[in-house]
């Protein structure tokens, strides 16, 4: 079985500490590092952060040695004098805050590797994530966007029933951030109609996602403390399988730069009416 080497960019919840061993969300495979650790075909070579506290914590709990060459990091950035970093790194994962990803994907297509993983959005700014899905394009760099429900099995068999005839999200906690989720959900559905209604309440957690064809309605719903969907309890297990599948060759990336790229032109348009 081919491995690929991963370096983690940002080793927070999502990146490395959002199901560790201990946790409510231990059965659960929902952080890039639990993904990464538990799939045969890679092996995490590295973890970068901002806090050098959470570093060593991710490698000390998913039991990955501290590389000689680690040393303190002030900033998010990639050294190229490192003698580590992206020396014999594959894959790399940017799992950061959404207004640094467009410095760091800007760094790491200056090196070949075979994949680049970033979490949604692209970039907050759109012509930002142009440039980047053009250099990833120029530079012969693939590029998967991590929108989490084109990923998931039980979402994507919602395409048997064919294009809904009309989507609504409501949605709460940015439009780039959460409502860009629902975008994408109705990109991937050719949904004929979307309305997206952003609710002006930041109290609790407000998601509301109806879609209807013809002779069928689906809803999806979260308000407050309601529990996430069991659906979602292994995302990133298949996030990493169609990473793999599509380094053998034996499948397309579930959603590419250019997929992401379309869902945000969509929300600025949305954003601007």
């Amino acid at each position: 079985m081919n491995k690929y080497n991963v370096l983690i960019i940002g080793a927070g919840g999502q990146g490395a500490l959002a199901d560790i061993p201990g946790s409510l969300n231990e059965n659960k495979i929902i952080s890039y590092a639990h993904a990464f650790k538990e799939h045969k075909g890679f092996t995490i070579k590295e973890f970068l952060d901002i806090d050098d506290n959470k570093i060593i914590e991710a490698y000390k709990i998913w039991e990955i040695e501290i590389p000689k060459y680690f040393k303190s990091r002030q900033e998010n950035k990639i050294h190229k004098d490192d003698c580590g970093p992206l020396l014999n790194i594959d894959i790399a994962v940017v799992s950061t805050p959404d207004n640094t990803h467009y410095e760091i994907l800007k760094q790491l297509a200056e090196y070949p590797l075979k994949l680049v993983i970033c979490e949604k959005p692209i970039c907050t700014d759109l012509q930002q994530a142009k440039e980047i899905v053009e250099l990833y394009k120029t530079n012969g760099i693939p590029l998967m966007v991590d929108y989490t429900r084109r990923f998931i099995p039980e979402l994507e068999a919602l395409k048997q029933y064919g294009p809904p005839e009309l989507a609504i999200c409501e949605f709460n906690r940015g439009f780039l951030h959460s409502g860009s989720h629902a975008v994408d959900m109705f990109n991937m559905l050719e949904a004929k109609n979307i309305r997206l209604i952003e609710v002006p309440l930041e109290s609790e957690r407000i998601w509301k996602i109806n879609l209807y064809w013809k002779d069928k309605h689906w809803q999806e719903k979260r308000i407050g403390n309601d529990p996430v969907p069991e659906y979602y309890s292994n995302h990133m297990k298949y996030v990493a399988e169609n990473a793999y599948n599509f380094l053998e060759g034996k499948e397309e990336l579930k959603c590419t730069g250019e997929m992401a790229l379309k869902s945000l032109e969509m929300c600025f348009e949305l954003m601007n009416k």
